[in-house]
């Protein structure tokens, strides 16, 4: 019985020796080894990557400065080191590509194989030398690196921009005398790791040669991949680090377009913003206008090649006017305090501009509200009106009193102005009345010609005889409402009008159309009215003819009409500006007679350039009501069907769309790039679908839109069968945020939710926020804390916090005056009092959207580290960026497996 004991554990020992050896054998081909330290050193196994292969730029010449000897600092080869003579993090390294460099000279970047161990770069040159080195790392997780570098000169090696270790002084001749190591935290996709090295002849050895190594825990399971390649998934940083088109103004020649454009400046983040006057035709770059300070509201002067621009300091603002055929610049108004928004009249020969009037500040600390808004910081402000001739910039102060005054239009004769007055009426919905006045610039007499509720937008016809009115469908009556009686509209839902100020007749212009009105332009070239329009997940252009009452889409070829987009006024030419589920923002000039758009400037191409996007389809569902709910599928770029993926599940649910722009706030492509299906759905209430479509948002608060999004979400699972149910996510943001806590008390189906400026109780939203009560005026019509028990308290997500069971990361801008942070507040305390899986992050300075670069990008992160926590096992970076916590119950660290999918509690 023993001797066959014994040959039984010679045979395992056998067996394990070549598993061991094949296992090895597998980790060699793969071009790393593993190294394993004792047991008693507590150190963790680790996978160790050896880089072979290299981009490589130069060498090249650096001659030190003349004179480089006498004096201090001392000019060597660590100076060389240290000066940035490239921006490496705006290097994208690619064979071939060449970099320009001093005397007109260029450089390839050459790909290069290290030999026995390291890499060589040859030179046999007499003169200091400086060369670049780079490869790509990609990971399918969040990892943290460890490196390891050997080399026989000076060199400093960073990652995506970051420095991870610096050697300015070596040792000896050998290349193993001189180590460095360094560690970097990298994400899922591909990063870029830069080598700068310097050669001094004489200072070291002959031969200049590099080493770099990588280590990897391998208990972590992946090992990054190292290619010369530069193709990539999006990463935050192409959403955040292109420039941006904020806004295309085309000049009344119809010759040019003043493209206003912004970006972020990493790592700090500050912002540069600057124009670009441009061929309309072609795209071709005439001008720049740069290093102004805050440089806003571009216009083009109605007459001429004129610009006009407000630049602002501190509290003051000036606008100024640049003739782009005399090059003169002179200033219409300057250093305004609290400058605000101009127009410039129809002739060219004045501007109107409004000034905002702040009270003294209280000092005693004590204040007596007047009115509801007076909770508002900025609710004693007063806007007035003000016009200045151009040129010779005399001024008259237009308007005064105790409301505020803006400018809607100018009449087309240049001789009176139509403004409006808006003030709090508590008498109807929505507390707040505006009144649309004609003044008369010449005495400065006043007609009213209406007074009402949910007024937007008022602007001339060509020949001054009529307004088009842009508001709800509430705001003259039965007269814009194509609903049932009894229904109670949706007043969000923008419809057109025009008024007759003879007799004050009122034509409704869209109560038919269902897509809701975003801006409009009636067109002094053709008279027809362009319309842009949501039109369910899309924001497209209409042209409507007021003769025969047609309408007509002008099909552009991208999903999204974005903000600052423009229409000329004197010509049938539009610059919009576009994007699409799978293309940033790029500029269009359209020709609107024949239909036809055509792409003028990509901001974004060079830094998309080599970027991969997974595809998107549409999915939609039909609904326990019968309608059709619509919605898209976002794939990671590296799909395959017969794999399984976690989910992310994104809804808004209040009264806007969730549309198909690029990007933004809530990334749904950045998600899929991290290895996520997302999946995007559109419930009932919201506008672009028509007015009884969004009535269904109105006294709902997520009753009907939870049903939907559960009934949805199961629906997409059973249809879908390369999502894991139990590795499903949900994210919504404001009244998404409400649905997010809202839906994990009714469902256990979500294995981790997020709600960003989530509302947890509606009464305590309802009175807090500065609009909480103007919303809930649309959102729970005629209906308050005292009368509706049903929607304030039993749709509130806190009152049942003790249904939740899914893990809840609460978001909040600490300064949100909009959904104030107590509503995350108690929502939190209530599920740490009921020993819930819940984390509170708060972003101090943020109000509503989290704007500040660098918070931004930690909000991301945040967003993103949870859900790899919960939905895929892995919280090493939500542990790196939150680390456990030493006090209390400790916090589950990954995600566990969710029962079976249950739908409704």
């Amino acid at each position: 019985m023993r001797s066959d004991l014994k040959r039984y554990l010679a045979i395992i020992l056998f067996a394990s020796a070549i598993l061991y050896h094949t296992s090895r054998a597998a980790v060699a081909r793969a071009g790393m080894d593993r190294d394993t330290t004792s047991a008693v050193s507590g150190e963790q196994e680790k996978a160790r990557l050896h880089i072979e292969n290299w981009l490589l730029l130069g060498p090249i010449d650096s001659p030190l400065p003349a004179f480089h000897d006498e004096g201090q600092p001392k000019i060597d080869a660590a100076y060389m080191l240290s000066y940035e003579d490239m921006a490496l993090e705006e290097m994208n390294p690619v064979k071939g590509k060449k970099v320009a460099l001093l005397n007109g000279r260029n450089s390839p970047w050459k790909a290069a194989t290290a030999d026995t161990g390291s890499l060589l770069i040859p030179t046999d040159a007499s003169l200091p030398q400086i060369a670049y080195l780079a490869t790509y790392i990609e990971t399918g997780r969040w990892m943290k690196i460890d490196l390891e570098a050997h080399a026989t000169h000076p060199f400093k090696i960073t990652v995506d921009g970051n420095s991870v270790m610096k050697l300015a002084k070596v040792n000896g001749n050998s290349l193993r005398e001189n180590r460095k190591t360094g560690s970097a935290k990298i994400g899922r996709g591909k990063h870029l790791l830069m080598a700068k090295t310097v050669y001094v002849p004489g200072d070291t050895a002959a031969e200049w040669r590099l080493d770099v190594r990588i280590k990897v825990d391998a208990g972590l399971g992946e090992t990054p991949a190292l290619s010369l390649c530069p193709s990539e998934n999006l990463s935050l940083g192409h959403i955040l680090d292109v420039p941006h088109l904020e806004g295309a103004g085309i000049s009344p020649d119809g010759d040019l377009v003043a493209v206003t454009m912004s970006r972020f400046i990493p790592p700090e983040g500050k912002t540069e913003k600057w124009v670009e006057i441009r061929r309309f035709q072609n795209g071709k770059l005439a001008r720049t206008i740069r290093d102004v300070s805050n440089i806003t509201d571009v216009q083009w002067a109605p007459v001429g090649k004129l610009l006009s621009y407000k630049t602002s300091g501190k509290d003051k603002g000036t606008i100024r006017s640049l003739d782009l055929e005399t090059g003169s610049l002179e200033s219409i108004v300057e250093d305004v305090t609290n400058l605000g928004h101009y127009t410039w009249g129809p002739d060219g020969t004045f501007i109107i501009y409004s000034v905002t009037e702040k009270p003294k500040p209280d000092k005693k600390g004590v204040k007596r509200l007047r009115a509801i808004s007076d909770r508002w910081n900025h609710g004693r402000d007063r806007s007035s009106l003000y016009i200045s001739s151009f040129p010779g910039g005399v001024t008259r102060r237009l308007t005064a009193g105790k409301h505020d005054t803006y400018v809607q239009d100018i009449h087309p004769d240049g001789r009176t102005l139509l403004v409006t007055r808006r003030y709090e009426d508590l008498s109807n919905r929505p507390y707040d009345v505006t009144e649309l006045i004609i003044t008369d610039l010449e005495n400065q007499g006043t007609e009213l010609l209406w007074k009402g509720p949910w007024l937007r937008r008022a602007l001339w016809s060509p020949d001054g005889s009529r307004i088009l009115i842009l508001a709800g469908p509430s705001t003259f009556g039965d007269t814009g409402r194509d609903l049932p009686e009894g229904k109670i509209p949706n007043d969000y839902d923008t419809q057109a009008y025009i008024l007759d100020p003879e007799n004050n007749d009122i034509e409704p212009v869209t109560k038919n159309f269902d897509p809701a009105i975003v801006s409009a332009h009636w067109s002094r070239s053709n008279g027809y009215i362009y319309f842009v329009a949501e039109e369910g997940s899309y924001v497209r252009l209409y042209r409507y003819n007021p003769k025969n009452k047609n309408f007509k889409r002008i099909d552009l070829g991208f999903d999204i009409i974005e903000r600052g987009s423009n229409i000329a006024l004197n010509k049938p030419l539009a610059s919009l500006i576009g994007s699409s589920v799978d293309h940033p923002a790029r500029l269009y000039a359209v020709d609107l007679i024949r239909g036809k758009a055509h792409q003028i400037l990509d901001p974004s191409y060079e830094k998309f350039r080599y970027v991969r996007l997974g595809k998107v389809d549409d999915w939609s569902f039909t609904g326990h009501s019968g309608d059709v709910i619509e919605g898209r599928i976002y794939y990671p770029p590296d799909f395959d069907p017969q794999k399984t993926y976690p989910c992310i599940i994104y809804y808004y649910g209040g009264t806007s769309p969730t549309n198909r722009s690029f990007g933004g706030r809530y990334p749904k492509n950045l998600w899929a790039s991290m290895g996520y299906v997302v999946y995007v759905l559109q419930p009932s209430g919201a506008t672009g679908f028509g007015q009884e479509f969004s009535t269904r948002h109105v006294n709902d608060w997520g009753k009907v839109v939870a049903e939907e999004i559960i009934d949805g979400v199961i629906k997409f699972l059973g249809a879908h069968p390369f999502v894991d149910r139990e590795r499903v996510g949900c994210i919504g943001a404001s009244y998404g945020g409400f649905m997010t806590q809202l839906l994990v008390t009714k469902t256990d189906i979500f294995a981790a939710a997020v709600s960003h400026a989530g509302i947890s109780s509606i009464t305590s939203y309802w009175g807090i926020g500065y609009w909480g009560y103007a919303y809930n005026a649309v959102s729970a019509a005629n209906s308050f804390p005292w009368n509706r028990k049903d929607i304030y308290i039993e749709l509130s997500p806190l009152f049942a916090a003790d249904k939740i069971d899914t893990p809840l990361l609460l978001l909040h801008g600490a300064s949100d005056t909009n959904v104030p942070p107590g509503e995350s507040n108690q929502m939190y305390i209530a599920l740490k009092l009921l020993g819930k899986e819940v984390e509170y992050v708060r972003f101090a300075d943020q109000n509503h959207f989290i704007l500040d670069y660098k918070k931004r990008k930690i909000w991301s992160n945040t967003i993103v580290s949870w859900f790899d926590r919960w939905l895929k096992g892995e919280p090493e970076w939500w542990n790196d960026l939150y680390p456990p916590l030493d006090t209390g119950p400790q916090s589950k660290q990954e995600g566990t497996k969710r029962p079976a999918l249950v739908g409704h509690r």
